[in-house]
Order: structure tokens, then sequence, then C-alpha cells
């Protein structure tokens, strides 16, 4: 029963790997926005990959950074942790675009029949708060819509795991003096591993296969790349182009 839904985000055998747009398309529409999302839909993404933090009032807002310093060139520097959402929905963070709720991105989601990626973000105040929230919130979402939570915290993904076990997730691993150690924790903590590009060697990919795990690779935006994880037999890549990526892929 654990496996049902990570069999969502593998690999179907003959097919090429599966394509999620980062943050929706990154950088040709507002990162995270619900317009980057509906783009990533049409150029052909199998699903979108996003953050979550909690705002003032504990509900789940989609932001990427603790403040909106970065994606409003410096306008606002406030951080959405302090601030109730009908004050987030007011800060422009690109081409009239707001930071939506993860209900309203669920709900563009299961209309497009895409899969989603959930980061857990934990550079937050309380990490135990969105863990909750993030469980509350997927645990009463269509389980019919391939969903994965993902954390770079170990402890995130484990608590998420004791609060909604029935959804896949993954541990997010980034070079470090700990990657491998990292990558070794992946296998008891979840379902999946989500892996920085520059670490996957291909007896890397090959043993993390073979111990079950479904193993998707972030952030890809070379095609030529992108063809060589796929020949490396990676179950996803994660991008910023994910149409380039998919008429690479076939």
């Amino acid at each position: 029963m654990r496996w049902r839904g990570a069999a969502a985000f593998r690999r179907a055998k003959g097919r090429p790997p599966l394509v999620y747009g980062h943050r929706g398309v990154r950088g040709a529409r507002p990162e995270n926005t619900l317009a980057a999302f509906e783009l990533a839909a049409a150029e052909g993404a199998d699903g979108v990959e996003l953050d979550v933090r909690v705002d003032r009032d504990g509900e789940l807002v989609v932001l990427h950074d603790p403040t909106f310093e970065r994606v409003t060139g410096g306008a606002d520097t406030r951080a959405a942790s302090d601030l109730p959402y009908e004050e987030i929905r007011r800060v422009d963070v690109g081409s009239g675009e707001h930071a939506p709720r993860l209900t309203e991105v669920l709900a563009l989601v299961q209309a497009r029949g895409l899969a989603v990626n959930v980061e857990m973000k934990h550079d937050v105040p309380d990490r135990a708060a969105v863990v909750r929230a993030t469980a509350r919130k997927l645990g009463a979402f269509d389980p019919r819509v391939p969903v994965i939570v993902s954390s770079f915290d170990p402890r995130m993904v484990a608590a998420f795991g004791a609060l909604a076990p029935r959804i896949p997730r993954a541990l997010l691993v980034h070079r470090t003096r700990w990657s491998w150690a990292a990558l070794e924790l992946a296998r008891g903590l979840g379902q999946a591993v989500h892996v920085d590009r520059i670490l996957t060697q291909g007896s890397t990919v090959r043993r993390l296969a073979a111990s079950g795990l479904v193993v998707n690779v972030w952030t890809v935006n070379d095609t030529r790349e992108a063809l060589d994880l796929a020949a490396l037999g990676v179950d996803g890549i994660i991008t910023d182009v994910p149409g380039l990526v998919r008429a690479a892929l076939g």
C-alpha cells in the first residue's frame, strides 16, 4: 500500500523520464505563481514542483524565499510568516501575479491533470507548523491526484510520514560534505529521493534505483544533460524549461 502513490512518479518501462516544471516555468513567468504553473501545463510538463511555507494565520503559501525581497526586486522585504494572506495576495511578485495559497495550485493541477511535488521549506520560524499544515491540506485532497512531498530536512520528512503515511515523500539532497550520508538516509525515510544534478553519477543513480527509490533530479536546464540522465535511468527531471526538455526527450 505504501508504494501505491509512489508508483505514479516512477518512470514507465520504455518511456522517457517524467518532466516537472521547477516553480512552474521559472523565468518565463513569475516563479511559483498560477501563471507559471499554467505555462508548465501548456508546455507539456507531467507535473510541477513548488515550495510551501505558512503565513501568519498558519495557512500554506506557495513561496520559495522567507521574504518577498527577491521576487519584488527589493520593493517589499516583509516575511510571509509575518503577514496574513489578505496582505500577501496584494504583493505583486511580477506581472501582476501574487503568491497563491497551496489550495489554489492544487485546484489547478487537478484540473490540468498534473502531478505535484510539494517542497516543505525548512528556513521557517516553526518547521513543525509547516509539516502539520502540509499533512492536513494534502491529507484532505483528492487521492487520485499524484502528490509527493519533499524537504531538505530529514526530520520534516519523517514527521510528515508519521502524519500522512499514504502520501509518498522524498528527501532532497544537495552537494555538501554530508551528501553521501543523506543519500543513504533517504532510503529509510520515504519512497523517493530528489538529487542535485551535480551528484548524479551513473553508479549513484543505479544504486538508488536498485534500492527501490524513485529518483528525481534537479534542476536540469540543459537538454543534453537531460538526455544523459534519461540514459542513466532516472525517473524524473525537474527543470525551469519543461517545454525544451520535453521536446528533447520525446
